[in-house]
This record gives structure tokens, sequence and C-alpha cells, in this order.
């Protein structure tokens, strides 16, 4: 199940040089633990684009937030491209790509 169902509290936190996802992760019985996932172990920057072929996408990235929307949280932030130049605003839905497993949040493996 995607985390946004079966989690609270969900934030970001942005520490030196990644992003880290924070949420109380319920585990049954509403009752929730506390739980984190460095975003930068699997989200990337390729070209300006957040994406999941790549990783660190902290180190080139402004003005990252959370964007909680009707088709789940998005993870959004200004992103430079190879040259230097800025892309426009992109986001990726975390809400595809994680899950809460027993109230640790974890990236679905992608058979891509």
């Amino acid at each position: 199940m995607s985390f946004q169902k079966s989690c609270e509290d969900i934030r970001i936190e942005v520490r030196d040089d990644h992003t880290v996802l924070l949420a109380g992760a319920e585990i049954g019985d509403d009752e929730y633990v506390p739980a984190e996932l460095i975003l930068d172990e699997a989200i990337g920057n390729d070209n300006g684009f957040l994406s999941r072929d790549t990783t660190n996408f902290t180190e080139t990235a402004e003005n990252i937030e959370l964007e909680f929307r009707d088709d789940g949280v998005w993870l959004t932030a200004d992103l430079q491209q190879v040259d230097g130049e800025d892309r426009e605003r992109q986001g990726i839905n975390l809400s595809d790509h994680i899950e809460n497993q027993g109230g640790s949040l974890v990236f679905i493996v992608s058979w891509l």
C-alpha cells in the first residue's frame, strides 16, 4: 500500500547533502512509529528531471518541497540541467514509489 494512506505527519528535511522523508508510519491498530527514508538513495536529477534512474538529487536542487495532491504526495524542486541552466519546477509522485512496510518506509522496486 502506498505510504500516504498509512502514514501521518508526512514531511521532509534537507540534511546537509540529502533529503529525508519523515512520517509516523502505522503498524496496526492505529499505532504509529517514527519512520524515515533518505530520498537521495533512489531519486536523482536526470538533466533537470527528478528520476529513479539516478541518485543524489539534493546536490543540484533548490526549493525542495512536498505537495499534497489528490493523486498522492509529490516531491517538487527546482533543478539544474547538465548545461547548468535551470529547468522549470519538476516533481515526482512519491506515492507511486514508496510504501509503508510494517512501519518502515521503503522504495518500491521497479522492474522497468
